[in-house]
């Protein structure tokens, strides 16, 4: 049970699971549940997020728009890494459990809760990275280590009014600024192939543009500043970069199970594969560069290709 007077914090993606850790949690521990929800770029109206977390029971909702942040300290410091590891949900945590401490400061309590699978002794997971920020906090995992067995949890949702998932629904997804992950049962078998609707970032070679897109990518202090001419934020130059390089069949990576470590991860990641790539180039040019990489790369991009046409410093 809870210390009298405490209530637990769920970091809330409004995804199934979290939805009934919401109802679990207040069940299990007599308890309130106060939700909170960060905005790094999922694209979907987190206001809907709120009211759900609210209708299920949460006695209030905090809703952060973080992308910003994420941007900055996460994502470009990732570009310089390359896309040879799965990042969009791995590049996100550490955010979700610096903001965890913060705001369970605010509400006056050491309990919080997540929704993630990772397992507690992963060095990357929220429980680890919650610890290491904040020993004196309490972290739960109602998704991964509640006592409901897989047949009695559409029931427990059912009873409690939380919207069920589509029968068909056999991935996961994550999506933010870097892309979308797809994790699930499907992917236990390294050879299954993703059906095409479970895309939404990239699209099948059927459908590929049959127009070049002329990109000129502009980088200062290792950063995009400007696309095509146009200077823009990172949180705006990203979606559109994505955009237009995942419509010509770019950024689809497949990383396989590591027995121990991870499942097989499935990313769309269009903006990240184009934007490594001219960083490499710029760094090819002048190598003491990397990663604060600066000068202008000009890529056509085509038919599941893109090709350097020119590199200026």
């Amino acid at each position: 049970m809870t210390p009298t007077g405490h209530v637990i914090l769920l970091a809330y993606a409004g995804d199934f699971e979290s939805s009934v850790a919401v109802a679990w949690l207040e069940e299990q521990y007599q308890t309130d549940v106060v939700t909170m929800t960060l905005d790094f770029g999922q694209g979907n109206d987190l206001a809907d997020v709120r009211d759900r977390a609210l209708a299920l029971g949460a006695v209030r909702a905090h809703v952060l728009d973080v992308r910003e942040e994420f941007a900055r300290t996460a994502m470009a410091p990732a570009l310089a890494l390359g896309v040879g590891e799965p990042r969009v949900a791995a590049l996100a945590r550490p955010m979700v459990a610096r903001y965890l401490a913060q705001v369970a400061a605010i509400e006056g309590t050491a309990l919080v809760a997540h929704g993630s699978h990772v397992p507690q002794s992963d060095a990357g997971g929220l429980d680890a990275l919650v610890a290491a920020g904040s020993g004196e906090l309490r972290v739960m995992a109602p998704c991964r280590d509640w006592t409901l067995a897989p047949p009695q949890v559409l029931p427990f949702a059912r009873a409690r009014g939380v919207p069920l998932p589509s029968a068909v629904d056999h991935l996961s997804a994550v999506r933010n600024l870097w892309g979308r992950a797809l994790t699930g049962n499907l992917l236990s078998d390294p050879w299954a192939e993703v059906p095409p609707a479970d895309f939404t970032l990239t699209r099948p070679v059927a459908d590929w543009s049959d127009t070049p897109a002329m990109l000129d990518l502009e980088f200062a202090d290792g950063v995009p500043v400007s696309l095509n001419g146009v200077v823009m934020p990172l949180i705006e130059l990203l979606p559109s970069l994505e955009t237009i390089a995942g419509s010509r069949g770019l950024g689809r990576l497949d990383f396989p199970a590591i027995a121990g470590v991870r499942p097989r991860i499935v990313e769309e990641a269009p903006a990240p594969v184009v934007l490594h790539q001219a960083m490499k180039a710029l760094s090819a040019v002048v190598p003491a560069m990397w990663p604060a990489v600066r000068g202008t790369v000009r890529f056509n991009c085509h038919l599941g290709e893109c090709h350097i046409e020119e590199v200026s410093i």
